[in-house]
């Protein structure tokens, strides 16, 4: 468990995956990130990109991923991924499964309390999240986590064989707000 000044971080578990796909595709705080040209994922297609390391830790290195905990209430997830990117990155996503929890600083609670850990535990040094520019409300979360707008190139961040998949972002070119944390 990691413990922020607000919530707690428990690792996720495999049987808490279909739990992580509805609150990011069918919760009332869906329309945050999931907009009308876009695409919903099957639960089989979700497991492939939230793949069994996330919820088991075997990986921790790759990625991980946390169910945000509100005393004894779970209210979202957050993940976060390094396969794809250049040492000492981590790429991070998270959401919350109810409005009620939103504008409350859960949030950036979550985002600074897994930035400790990732630096302190597991050495990492930056850290980058790429909302949707339709999302101002999860940017400006995010700025107050620590996060600040860039436009480092993909190059910057990326691993070579990751660019051609993940160099657009979730939104396509030109659609997701690249937001640089330095960890530590």
């Amino acid at each position: 468990m990691l413990n922020g000044k607000k919530i707690t971080l428990v690792p996720a578990e495999l049987s808490q995956r279909e739990d992580v796909y509805n609150w990011c595709f069918h919760s009332e705080t869906s329309k945050a990130h999931v907009f009308a040209d876009t695409d919903i994922p099957s639960y089989a297609e979700f497991c492939e990109d939230y793949a069994d390391y996330y919820f088991d830790g075997t990986r921790p290195l790759d990625g991980r991923g946390f169910i945000i905990m509100l005393g004894d209430e779970s209210i979202g997830f957050l993940s976060y991924c390094a396969f794809h990117l250049q040492p000492g990155w981590a790429e991070l996503d998270n959401w919350l499964a109810r409005e009620q929890h939103c504008g409350k600083g859960y949030g950036s609670d979550t985002l600074k309390t897994l930035g400790r850990y990732l630096a302190d535990e597991l050495g990492f040094t930056h850290a980058i999240m790429r909302p949707s520019w339709e999302n101002p409300r999860a940017i400006a979360a995010y700025e107050k986590a620590g996060f600040v707008r860039s436009d480092l190139p993909p190059e910057s961040y990326l691993l070579p064989e990751h660019m051609q998949d993940y160099a657009d972002g979730d939104y396509g070119e030109g659609g997701d707000a690249l937001l640089v944390w330095a960890l530590g």
